[in-house]
This record gives C-alpha cells, structure tokens and sequence, in this order.
C-alpha cells in the first residue's frame, strides 16, 4: 500500500526527500502515519534517525543530525508531501535542500533500538583503544 519506508536492513529504511513544512521543527522529519505503522519498526516521535542521501558524500554516521520521526495524519497539512511514505523536513532546510526532493534517503534507526542512547560501552571500547596506542608508543614513534 505505501512503497516507502522500505526496509533494506533491520532497522534501516529507504525513502525520498517529499519536501518542507513550516509544521516541522528543524530537528523533526514527518512521515505518512500509517506508512509509518506498515512499513517500520520506528516509534513515532520517540525513535531518532540519522539521514544521508544516497548519491551524496556525507559527514561519517556520528556526526550527521539527529531527527525524531513524528507521524503525519490527514489534520497535517504536511501530510500531502508524504502521501506515499515519502520524508518530509521542517522548511529550515529548504535552502540547502531543495534540488534533492524526490531523492532517495537512507533513514538509520538503527542507534536509536540498539544504543538507546547509551553510548557508555562505545566509548569504553575508543578509551581502551587510544590507551592500547599510548601504550604500545605508537604515537610517540611518529613523531
């Protein structure tokens, strides 16, 4: 029924750019509700994505915004952009983006279930490393 989302890993969806909303925060992206309900795992304004188009060199995954989905129903004038599922972005972004509607989006929800927002044994494991280099004088033989 709704092409878009659609998931290309777990938690991991492929959609197109719809285009802007004074309805939306410029940490928002709205999506068709019921696209939302079919098509995703991602809890409506709760789960947080990371976006990045398909054709464009991107800033690494941890250093790209962050978005909370928020549902589009029928009272959203949004809604009209996102009739098939399509992401729609708050208007702060129009400038920057507007060649890119009816591109494709990867939307990464994976951080969101996985990490819940704990990155505590994420950065356990980048201490360990960098103490593994400083140890092994690594850094100390560059210079």
């Amino acid at each position: 029924m709704y092409p878009y989302p659609k998931e290309i890993l777990s938690d991991t969806y492929v959609s197109r750019l719809g285009g802007f909303s004074l309805e939306l925060e410029r940490d928002e992206i709205g999506i068709n509700e019921k696209a939302l309900e079919v098509n995703t795992s991602i809890i409506a304004g709760v789960t947080k994505v990371r976006l990045k188009f398909l054709d464009r060199k991107e800033k690494p995954h941890f250093l790209r915004r962050e978005f909370t989905v928020i549902p589009l129903s029928p009272i959203n004038s949004a809604s009209e952009l996102s009739k098939l599922g399509e992401v729609v972005m708050g208007e702060e972004h129009r400038e920057r983006l507007k060649e890119e509607i009816g591109k494709a989006l990867v939307i990464n929800s994976v951080e969101s279930f996985r990490m819940d927002g704990d990155y505590s044994s994420m950065r356990k494991a980048v201490e360990s490393m960098r103490d593994w280099i400083w140890k092994s004088g690594s850094l100390s033989k560059r210079n």
